[in-house]
């Protein structure tokens, strides 16, 4: 057994140009800082190239998957980027179980023989790189197959299996990808405990939040959108969708407390666009604002919520807007759910409209400065660095066990 490990390699649900925040962006920049990471974008299926053919970026895809220009390139110091040489059978439309298989096998062996070679370009070892898999997971259970790493990760970040395009095959293939898997790592204890029915070897990492811009005592000017509307003021800063906020809730909320100036900032989805809150008094929607803009209308809020609904998709969830909050000091309502009982006491928990209302109405009491503290301390301790910590422990156990005669130790890795 070798302990040398050569590289990290990423195999990332979001593509790194999209530049949107994701964990497993994140999750590279932090483990780069000790190992090699090769972050490898989705593989291109027939379907969206088709699609988006005729925009820069597709035909850029549509190059690449046919081996013209650099596939792998160096982004950041010890970061490299890899777009598969392979296009993809469309298939997430079949209901045959059997030929699906047979394609998604052989769209898995095309997107993994382009990584080796990536890898074997770079002077590196499949046999000596962790694959850590961004819950791809129907090329899950083909990673030792088709690639041979040293070990195998697995992480859950959402419940993709209750989202449409996962939902007929995902129930059935991400059990057989974590039961493959060496460990399985989750962003909250609802998902963790979703692993450990497969994989005993199943950890709440937590969720790292890029909490810098938001500063509880520095001096912030009053936006004059928000400067016009009363107090009590009861925000909620984030995408307005209705598969994961209670839209009844809050229009029950305004209209029992017509004294409470509901705030939302965000963008809309169809269904919010179209919904009765617009047409409350004590309702306000101020639009979408720019990422450093936010902390500043965060602070004029009396009191910040979370008032998701509860379902399969935001059940497990670990939303980062109560990290955001809590940075700033301010009093915070969500709705309970096993994921988010990881911040008490910090956060006022509630399930339904009567316990929002005396959730609320306890958040507006005075704060002491010590539990504001407190608040801030929790938020700023939920860091990439620590859940790569705990990942690394992970590793360093594992290669233990492979090889007893060894110590494994980040530092001498």
């Amino acid at each position: 057994m070798s302990e040398k490990i050569d590289a990290y390699i990423l195999i990332a649900q979001q593509e790194w140009e999209l530049n949107l925040g994701s964990n497993a962006r994140n999750l590279a920049a932090e483990i780069s800082k000790t190992k090699p990471v090769i972050y490898v974008n989705p593989d291109i299926n027939i379907k969206s190239l088709i699609t988006r053919v005729g925009t820069p970026y597709g035909r850029k895809r549509l190059k690449l998957a046919l081996g013209i220009g650099e596939n792998t390139e160096k982004i950041a110091d010890n970061l490299w980027l890899h777009t598969p040489q392979n296009i993809s059978s469309s298939i997430n439309f079949l209901k045959n179980f059997k030929l699906y298989d047979i394609l998604n096998k052989r769209n898995s062996r095309g997107f993994f023989d382009s990584l080796k070679k990536a890898v074997k370009n770079l002077g590196w070892r499949p046999e000596n790189c962790i694959v850590f898999n961004d819950s791809q997971m129907f090329a899950g259970p083909f990673v030792k197959e088709f690639f041979g790493p040293l070990l195998s990760f697995y992480y859950i970040r959402d419940n993709l299996v209750e989202q449409a395009y996962f939902k007929f095959h995902g129930p059935r293939i991400e059990p057989i990808t974590i039961k493959a898997a060496d460990a399985i790592f989750a962003n909250s204890a609802y998902l963790a405990e979703y692993g450990a029915k497969y994989n005993s070897r199943s950890q709440d990492i937590g969720q790292g939040c890029e909490t810098d811009i938001y500063d509880a005592f520095s001096e912030k000017t009053e936006p004059t959108d928000l400067a016009s509307i009363k107090h009590p003021r009861i925000g909620y800063v984030g995408f307005l969708t209705h598969e994961r906020l209670d839209i009844q809730l809050l229009e029950q909320i305004a209209e029992a407390r017509k004294d409470w100036q509901i705030v939302l900032i965000g963008p809309e989805d169809p269904v919010f666009e179209k919904s009765r809150l617009h047409e409350i008094p004590n309702v306000h929607f101020l639009g979408s604002k720019k990422t450093t803009e936010l902390p500043a209308y965060m602070h004029y809020m009396d009191v910040c919520m979370n008032p998701q609904v509860i379902n399969g998709l935001t059940i497990g969830n670990y939303p980062r807007k109560i990290d955001e909050y809590l940075s700033m000091g301010k009093p915070t309502v969500a709705t309970e759910t096993l994921a988010m009982k990881m911040f008490l006491p910090h956060v006022e928990l509630a399930v339904g409209l009567e316990g929002y209302l005396k959730a609320i109405e306890k958040a507006l009491q005075p704060q002491t400065h010590e539990h504001k503290v407190a608040a801030i301390n929790c938020a700023k301790s939920h860091t990439w660095e620590a859940c790569v910590e705990k990942i690394f422990a992970v590793q360093d156990q594992l290669l233990n066990e492979k090889d007893p005669t060894q110590p494994k130790s980040l530092s001498s890795l």
